[in-house]
């Protein structure tokens, strides 16, 4: 499948799903839980994971993971409580570390992730997988539209991502394209939205890299795990759900470029010299 546009086509990244469920809860966990019982939710790239603990009103979310540039509690927190006062995201309540671990416990958002911890949708949106996927694109743009430009304290700028790419990769991407600035989620992939039954937007999560960039940026995650979640062919109803083509023009080559620049290798994740 691929997008039109006055930069022409470009073909979506491709459909892989991966299992992401944690399977054993780590012993700082189970001590932060403090006998609650606790279900994973998710399990990331780095290493990390997040739970559900409690039930009922006791129920809170902890995230616990390796210390890492892509997880830090304190950067996390602030940008929550920034968000807050915007759109509807966890409250945070304790963050800390213990050795080389680090954790951010919150409160529960109201609503569903519309993935399970296999990957794919979750079962209540599972017969209703093409109006999930444009909600979400609605979801994203819900984001956009709402949380303002003028005072927000954050970056997610493309020459600060681009400093961190290794500088074979970060020539080949070339110049950032010119900025379309709203205040971005960061990492926009679909199971960091919430939706309610009626698919409307009841919240937002994994927020450590919100702040000013382009929208493209956003975009650009939030097509591509439209493959790994949903199956290929169905990333135009996210970018109609947003409203690509209605007020908002296609730009197929800026897309591209925000694609590239996330996949593109880091300078953190290289391997030390031999």
């Amino acid at each position: 499948m691929s997008a039109e546009g006055a930069h022409g086509r470009v073909p979506f990244p491709g459909n892989a799903i991966t299992p992401q469920l944690p399977e054993v809860p780590p012993d700082l966990l189970l001590s932060l839980a403090g006998g609650r019982p606790v279900e994973g939710v998710w399990r990331n790239q780095i290493g990390g994971s997040t739970w559900r603990v409690g039930t009922g009103a006791d129920t809170t979310y902890i995230k616990v993971g390796p210390r890492h540039p892509e997880f830090d509690p304190l950067r996390d927190a602030a940008r929550y409580e920034w968000l807050a006062a915007h759109v509807p995201v966890p409250r945070p309540l304790s963050v800390g570390e213990e050795g080389e671990w680090a954790w951010f416990e919150t409160s529960p958002l109201p609503g569903w992730m519309t993935v399970d911890g296999s990957g794919g949708p979750a079962s209540r949106f599972a017969d209703r997988v093409e109006d999930t996927v444009r909600a979400l694109g609605s979801a994203l743009r819900h984001f956009h539209d709402t949380v303002p430009l003028p005072g927000c304290p954050f970056t997610w700028g493309a020459a600060d991502r681009l400093a961190d790419v290794v500088p074979a990769s970060a020539a080949e991407l070339g110049p950032p394209p010119d900025l379309d600035p709203v205040v971005c989620h960061g990492d926009a992939c679909n199971p960091n939205f919430h939706l309610y039954d009626d698919l409307s937007v009841a919240g937002y999560v994994d927020l450590a890299r919100s702040g000013v960039g382009d929208r493209w940026a956003d975009l650009a995650p939030a097509s591509m795990s439209v493959g790994w979640n949903f199956g290929d062919g169905l990333q135009p109803l996210l970018l109609e759900g947003y409203g690509v083509g209605r007020d908002v023009p296609m730009d197929a080559a800026k897309l591209a470029w925000y694609w590239r620049l996330w996949d593109a290798p880091r300078e953190r994740d290289a391997p030390p010299p031999s």
